[in-house]
């Protein structure tokens, strides 16, 4: 800003400014944009929880396996109690097949190469170890962060009149 003193009598003036709508627009829009974002992933974080507590109650045995490495990265405490005797951080790390006869482990790593190969879900049924009986095994793949995981679900097969049934229970 320029102001003359006044003593000439001539009251002169000069501004200088820029026009800052633009900018505050902007701003508005990135706030909008982080807002929707942070409600964005808290509706993520409550899916998330939701699949969590599911995924530890369900009765049913659920597995989530690396189809490259085949290492279980999750199991839920169903499948710990049918596979082994420790907890389901016991079964994190390993590599399946595990749990099951020799016969039975050849068997699922043609299921998972087929499953694999096809991107259909399919089931076969397996003999675990120790005499623990027969479990149906349903296998599907998925993809998540630029990697193939399947998703196994394990059934117990229970006797009825000589023949097997598999039984699949809702949590």
């Amino acid at each position: 800003v320029v102001h003359d003193d006044g003593r000439s009598g001539k009251g002169r003036m000069v501004a200088f400014g820029r026009d800052l709508r633009d900018s505050v627009a902007l701003q508005r829009r990135l706030i909008e944009s982080q807002q929707a974002m942070e409600r964005d992933y808290w509706k993520f974080r409550h899916a998330e929880t939701r699949y969590r507590h599911l995924f530890q109650v369900s009765r049913e045995a659920v597995l989530v396996v690396d189809s490259g490495t085949r290492k279980i990265l999750e199991a839920n405490p169903a499948a710990a109690r049918l596979l082994g005797d420790g907890g389901a951080s016991s079964l994190v790390g390993q590599v399946f097949p595990c749990g099951v006869d020799a016969r039975s482990a050849e068997n699922l790593n043609l299921l998972l190469a087929g499953v694999r190969a096809t991107g259909r879900a399919d089931e076969t049924r397996v003999e675990l170890l120790e005499a623990r009986g027969e479990v149906l095994v349903a296998a599907s793949t998925y993809r998540q962060d630029r990697s193939a995981h399947f998703l196994l679900r394990m059934s117990r097969a229970q006797a009825e009149g000589g023949r097997h049934r598999f039984v699949v229970r809702a949590a």
